[in-house]
Parts: C-alpha cells; structure tokens; sequence
C-alpha cells in the first residue's frame, strides 16, 4: 500500500467499511491552496451518506485533528466534510456523474482506491492448540 497521511487512510477506511463505492483520492498538493487531498465516494442512499458523515466526524475528532466542518442538503444528493488538509465528497451516483468533480480537477493526479488496502488489521487470536 502506498503512504498517506493520518487523515486519507481514516476517511478511506471509513468509506470502505460503509460501503461506499467508486472511492477515488485527488492529489491536490500544489494545486490548491485550500486543501491536499479529495476523497471521493458514492453512496447509494442519503441515508448511508449520513451515516458515513457521521462516522468520519467521530473518527476526525478522535485522531485530535480540526473539528470537521460539513455542508450537507439531501436533496442536492452531495455532501462536503472539511477535515483541514482533506475534503470528503460523497455523492449518488447520478449526482457525481453530473457534478464531475474529477474532471473540474483534471491536472490532479486520481487513484481508485481498494478496499483491501484500508481494512484494519485484525490481530489473529492465540489458540490453545497453537503451542501443542
């Protein structure tokens, strides 16, 4: 897996295990002056946009980064959290098509992410039978 910072692997993570799809990351860095890195998801329901809004400022608090900033209307079908050096946008698939974040940022360089490469590691338990 390739190194990212703190706040792409949480926000990865957290897209995965909610199981958004399409998750991409604009590398921003030196192209804009806001922010380094978009993460970009699709979800199939307001109600798992929420979901995942909700878990990313939980897990943002705890790392002791900036207090995640949100801007979020169902009806737009998009959502923005701000997590200072990175921005989560999920959107319904119709909605991402149309918005074509990823072509506004052509000159970025875009990776798909996989799942595999977020999963937490699971420490694998000790078996009595393990030392017979």
């Amino acid at each position: 897996m390739k190194r990212y910072p703190a706040s792409v692997k949480i926000g990865a993570q957290i897209l995965f295990e909610l199981r958004a799809e399409n998750v991409e990351l604009l590398n921003l860095q030196g192209l804009s002056g806001v922010v380094d890195w978009y993460l970009v998801g699709t979800c199939e329901s307001s109600a798992q946009m929420q979901a995942i809004l909700n878990e990313l400022q939980k897990a943002y608090k705890q790392a002791g980064g900036e207090p995640a900033k949100i801007e979020y209307k169902e009806l737009t079908r998009w959502a923005v959290l701000d997590a200072g050096d990175i921005m989560v946008h999920l959107f319904e698939a119709e909605r991402r098509t149309e918005i074509a974040l990823e072509e506004l940022w052509s000159k970025a360089k875009r990776t798909l992410l996989a799942a595999e490469d977020f999963a937490e590691k699971k420490k694998s338990k000790v078996k009595s039978t393990d030392f017979v």
